[in-house]
C-alpha cells in the first residue's frame, strides 16, 4: 500500500467523520472518502488495467478515481479537458491506454469496446491497437502529458517516490501557517494543483473544496469571469489556492476594488510562469498573502516556493528539502535529486531517479540568501542587433501587470528593438495600450523598452495551439501567426 492510501486508512481509523472532501451539496469525511476510493478500486482490480486515463472536469470523483488507480499501482494519465481532440488521440495512442474513467464518454473522441458504469465514474474500454508497455510501465505511478511550447504531447513519467517526496516537502514547508481549507481552482488534471491541492491537503488533515471549473467562473480555458470568481471565493472561504500569474492581476484587481474579499486567504502560491515583480508587491501591499514559487512537471511541479517566513518578492523562494538545484556555466538552472523516471518512450524508465539532473531549460541565479530567481528561457533568450540578451518574460511579466494587458508576446530577435503582440478586452482602445506601455517603459532600460506593438486577432488560447496546457505561450506558433505583421512594424 502507498503512502498516501496509508495516510488515507490512517485518516479513516483515527478521525472518520472529519470532513475531507466537500463540493456543493456533497460532503465526503475521512471514512466515506477512504470507503468510496477502495470500493472503485475493488471493481477495478479484476480487469488487471495496466495504463488508463482519467478524463473528467474537476470534482470529487476525479480525487476517488485518482486514488483507486493509484491504490492498484495502474499507470494513470488525466487527461485534460482543454486538449484538443488529436492531442488527445495521440496519447492514447503514444501510451497504449486500456481504458478511461470519465463522467460521461464521448464517442467522437474515443473509439469505444465496451462502457460499464462503476462507483463513481464510467468506464470506457478502448478499442486501442496499441498496447500499453508492460515492462517500461512497471514503476510508472502517474504520466502527464505536456504538450509543451511546441509538436505533440509527451509523456512524463513520475514514480509513486516522486508524487511521495514532493507531496511531503510541500506539506512540511507550508505547516503552521494556518491552512485548514483548500480551494481548487485549476484543473486536477494539472500536475500542480494535483499534487498541491489534493495531496497535500490530504496528508495535512485538511478539507478541500472541489467545484467545476465553470462554477469558478472559468468558462472556457482563455475566458475568466471576475466576478463569478470572486462570489465563489467568498462562498467558500478558502485558506489556501494556486494561482496561474495571470489570474494573479484578476485577483489584484478584485482586491483592490473589494477590499473585504480574500479576508479568509492564508497562503496563495502563484506558479506557471513569471510573475512581474511589481504584481508581488502590490500584492504584499493590500495585505495578501501570495506567494511565488517555481517547478516543472519533470520534477513532480515543485522545486522552490516562498512562505509567510521566508519570502523575497522577485525570486521564486527557497528551494525545497528533498531537491537540490545548482546553477551552470551557462546560467541555467539544473535540478537534482527529484527527476522524474523520463519521458515515456524516449528513455529507460526502469533505472529510477537515481542521480539523474534535469536541465530545466530556465536560466537564473541562487543569491547570498539562498533564494533562487528566474531571468528567462535559455530557447527564447533574444539577442538586440546592437547584441543586447533580453529575455522576453522579464519584459512580458511587467507588461501584463497593466490593467488594459491581457495577455502579451514579445519579439525582437536580431532587431533594433522589441516589439509586443498584445490581447486586450474589445472595449480597451489602442491610445490606453499605448499610455500602458508608455508607463511601464519608464521603468526598463533602454534595450528592453518595447517600442512597437500590434494587436492580436484573437485571444491566445489551447485551442487556437497558442498556449501551453499550463498557460504559457506559444512563441513559435505566435511568431508564425503574426510574422508579417512584425516585420512591418520596422
Amino acid at each position: 500500500m502507498n503512502f498516501l492510501i496509508n495516510t488515507l486508512s490512517e485518516r479513516a481509523n483515527k478521525a472518520p467523520q472529519k470532513v475531507a472532501i466537500m463540493s456543493g451539496e456533497n460532503t465526503f469525511n475521512n471514512q466515506a472518502l477512504f470507503d468510496a476510493v477502495t470500493e472503485l478500486a475493488d471493481q477495478l482490480k479484476p480487469f488487471q488495467f495496466q495504463c488508463i486515463a482519467l478524463y473528467m472536469d474537476n470534482s470529487i470523483n476525479w480525487v476517488i478515481a485518482d486514488l483507486a488507480a493509484m491504490s492498484l499501482g495502474i499507470s494513470l494519465i488525466p487527461i485534460p479537458l482543454f486538449f484538443s481532440k488529436g492531442q488527445i488521440q495521440h496519447l492514447i495512442k503514444d501510451a497504449g491506454i486500456e481504458a478511461v474513467l470519465c463522467q460521461k464518454f464521448d464517442s467522437k473522441i474515443f473509439t469505444i469496446q465496451e462502457t460499464l458504469t462503476l462507483s463513481h465514474a464510467q468506464l470506457v474500454i478502448l478499442n486501442n491497437l496499441t498496447k500499453p508497455n508492460t515492462e517500461q510501465l512497471q514503476q510508472v505511478a502517474k504520466i502527464t502529458y505536456t504538450s509543451g511550447s511546441t509538436g505533440q504531447p509527451k509523456g512524463v513519467c513520475l514514480s509513486l517516490e516522486n508524487i511521495e517526496n514532493v507531496s511531503l516537502a510541500l506539506a512540511k514547508t507550508i505547516e503552521n501557517h494556518g491552512i485548514k481549507h483548500h480551494l481548487c481552482i485549476m484543473p486536477l488534471a494539472t500536475l500542480l494543483e494535483n499534487i498541491a491541492g489534493i495531496y497535500v491537503p490530504l496528508i495535512m488533515g485538511n478539507s478541500i473544496q472541489i467545484e467545476p471549473l465553470s462554477d469558478l467562473g472559468f468558462e472556457q480555458s482563455s475566458q475568466f469571469n471576475p466576478k463569478k470568481f470572486a462570489q465563489a471565493v467568498e462562498r467558500y472561504q478558502p485558506d489556501s489556492l494556486i494561482l496561474l500569474p495571470q489570474l494573479l492581476k484578476s485577483v489584484i484587481q478584485l482586491k483592490q476594488t473589494t477590499p473585504n474579499l480574500f479576508r479568509s486567504l492564508k497562503f496563495a502560491a502563484v506558479g506557471g510562469g513569471k510573475s512581474a515583480q511589481s504584481a508581488l508587491e502590490e500584492a504584499l501591499k493590500l495585505g495578501m498573502p501570495i506567494y511565488e514559487g517555481y517547478g516543472l512537471s519533470e520534477c513532480a511541479a515543485t522545486v522552490s516556493l516562498n512562505t509567510p517566513k521566508s519570502n523575497k518578492p522577485g525570486s521564486v523562494g527557497r528551494v525545497l528539502p528533498h531537491t537540490q538545484v545548482r546553477i551552470d556555466e551557462t546560467g541555467e538552472i539544473i535540478v537534482s535529486g527529484q527527476a522524474m523516471l523520463g519521458y515515456l518512450h524516449q528513455d529507460d524508465l526502469s533505472q529510477g531517479q537515481k542521480n539523474n539532473e534535469i536541465h530545466t531549460g530556465d536560466l537564473g541565479y541562487i543569491d547570498e540568501d539562498g533564494y533562487l530567481y528566474i531571468s528567462g528561457r535559455r530557447k527564447n533568450l533574444l539577442v538586440s542587433s546592437f547584441g543586447r540578451n533580453i529575455a522576453p518574460e522579464w519584459i512580458e511579466s511587467e507588461l501584463i501587470h497593466s490593467n488594459h494587458i491581457k495577455q502579451v508576446a514579445v519579439f525582437g530577435d536580431a532587431k533594433p528593438w522589441l516589439n509586443a503582440i498584445i490581447t486586450a478586452d474589445s472595449t480597451t482602445p489602442d491610445e490606453a495600450i499605448t499610455f500602458a506601455l508608455t508607463a511601464i517603459n519608464q521603468g526598463l532600460p533602454d534595450y528592453a523598452q518595447v517600442k512597437s506593438w500590434i494587436r492580436s486577432d484573437e485571444a491566445f488560447s489551447t485551442q487556437n495551439q497558442l498556449l501551453t496546457d499550463n498557460g504559457r505561450i506559444r512563441r513559435d506558433a505566435i511568431l508564425s501567426q503574426y510574422q508579417g505583421q512584425l516585420d512591418a512594424l520596422y
